[in-house]
């Protein structure tokens, strides 16, 4: 009976675990002696063991089940028969050999993982995620036994969301400075064509200390598990605190639900977005956004580790207090990641081109709100340890807005840059914290769009 999960090798990394081996071969000793009529490379536990590693299986198994009746319980013995067992397709024999061998060596760290294996290939993925976690508990595991039951973990944790229904609420505080809260130019005065030789006063840029409060949930219920159906949904809700100006402190909340339909190594999703962001402050300060509209993406694995995607979205951008602003948006665009698992740290690099259009609603008096905009994103993490990731991305937008600018006389341009640097801590599963340096600038032929701003955040996430 095959498990839902392709069970990948693990003992490569596992058999360097030499520590634990050695009880093991310390029984191994005890049975030959005891039962067996050899020595040497004559062992049958020992030849036995080697014809698994030669992948001769069900050779290994033939040989070792004749000894059974005198050595079943010696764990030297249960361990080498349940492997042979599970490799010859023999699960449930497996089951209860390795289950033996962990009864009598609760730390034994290779046959607990041999054992979790075979949970899995059993279907028991609950209990083979039970015995995955006990064994990253064993202190001297070594780091490519750990990538390797993580990746297990991941599998198991990716089988469940397609299979079951899951919850996953989560909290986030982060406390930072920017250093352009407002968004403003740098420039303390211009003069404006529409009124030549009028010099006009502005406030320039506002600095201010920040806090972040962030809230959410996810869910994900499978509808037909034969035809790889699944509906999902997420809600959140956040609050950006400028402390120094409070004009510019902002309340958010965002909502996604959809299907996903998944076959083998395609996955198609599609989507209803809605967000708003409300300003706190009036006047010019006011920005009430809303926005509501449709996503689709095709995501395809060819291999393992290379990941391709396009996607599509359709969306009507509002403006409840200056609704002269409101556009309708369309963009679409293909993504393409590669995780070098084979190298140090596991870096993933990735990167995403896009392109789009927002028209205008008010004809007329509107043109200068619409836009054309394509731009690229790349991107890249690298795995310090079990714990700490570094990670990166750059991005760039190119904006090139319709009809003329009333008071600049002139079409508006932008090329917009941002840079994000940080660095992830894993305290446990649930517990991260991550400090980010954020750089964006904002580079527009009109002046009151020119601008550039740093900034630094340190948030704490909490995954229940």
């Amino acid at each position: 009976m095959s498990g839902p999960i392709r069970t990948r090798t693990i003992r490569a990394p596992i058999y360097k675990w030499i520590s634990k081996a050695l009880v093991l071969g310390i029984f191994t000793l005890v049975c030959c002696s005891a039962y067996c009529d050899t020595s040497g490379d004559d062992n049958p536990i020992a030849v036995a063991q080697a014809l698994v590693d030669e992948g001769k299986a069900d050779e290994a198994f033939t040989l070792l089940r004749s000894l059974q009746p005198q050595l079943e319980g010696e764990p030297a013995f249960d361990y080498v028969f349940g492997l042979a067992a599970l490799d010859s397709g023999r699960t449930v024999e497996a089951l209860f050999a390795l289950e033996r061998v962990v009864d009598a060596f609760p730390n034994h760290g290779p046959a607990r993982a041999e054992l979790a294996r075979a949970y899995l290939a059993l279907g028991e993925t609950d209990d083979a995620k039970v015995q995955f976690e006990k064994v990253k508990e064993i202190d001297d595991l070594p780091p490519e036994a750990k990538q390797t039951i993580e990746r297990y973990l991941t599998g198991i944790e990716l089988f469940h969301d397609r299979t079951r229904f899951t919850l996953r609420p989560w909290l986030q505080i982060g406390f930072g400075y920017d250093t352009n809260v407002n968004g403003a130019t740098d420039e303390k005065s211009l003069t404006v064509p529409i009124a030549p030789g009028l010099p006009f006063t502005l406030d320039g840029t506002a600095n201010s200390s920040i806090t972040n409060l962030g809230l959410g949930i996810s869910a994900s219920k499978p509808i037909d598990s034969d035809l790889g159906l699944s509906a999902f949904g997420s809600a959140q809700l956040g609050a950006r605190l400028a402390l120094d100006e409070a004009d510019f402190s902002a309340r958010s909340g965002a909502g996604r639900v959809g299907l996903i339909l998944e076959k083998e190594k395609h996955k198609l999703s599609l989507a209803a977005d809605a967000s708003m962001v409300r300003l706190d402050g009036g006047g010019l300060a006011r920005g009430d956004r809303q926005i509501a509209g449709v996503s689709a993406e095709w995501q395809h694995t060819p291999t393992a580790v290379d990941q391709v995607s396009a996607f599509f979205q359709a969306s009507a951008v509002r403006h409840p207090e200056q609704s002269i602003r409101d556009v309708n948006r369309a963009m679409a665009g293909l993504n393409f990641g590669h995780a070098f698992t084979k190298i140090h740290g596991s870096p993933i690099l990735y990167s995403s081109v896009f392109v789009g259009i927002e028209d205008e609603r008010v004809d007329g008096t509107a043109d200068h709100f619409g836009r054309r905009f394509f731009g690229t994103r790349v991107g890249a993490s690298y795995q310090l340890s079990e714990r700490q990731t570094m990670f990166s991305t750059f991005t760039y937008q190119r904006s090139v807005y319709e009809g003329t600018d009333p008071v600049f006389l002139v079409g508006r341009r932008d090329n917009f840059f941002e840079l994000n640097a940080g660095y992830r801590f894993q305290f446990d599963k649930r517990l991260s914290l991550s400090p980010t340096l954020i750089y964006n600038d904002n580079d527009s032929n009109i002046v009151t769009n020119d601008y550039d701003r740093f900034e630094l955040m340190v948030t704490a996430r909490f995954d229940f």
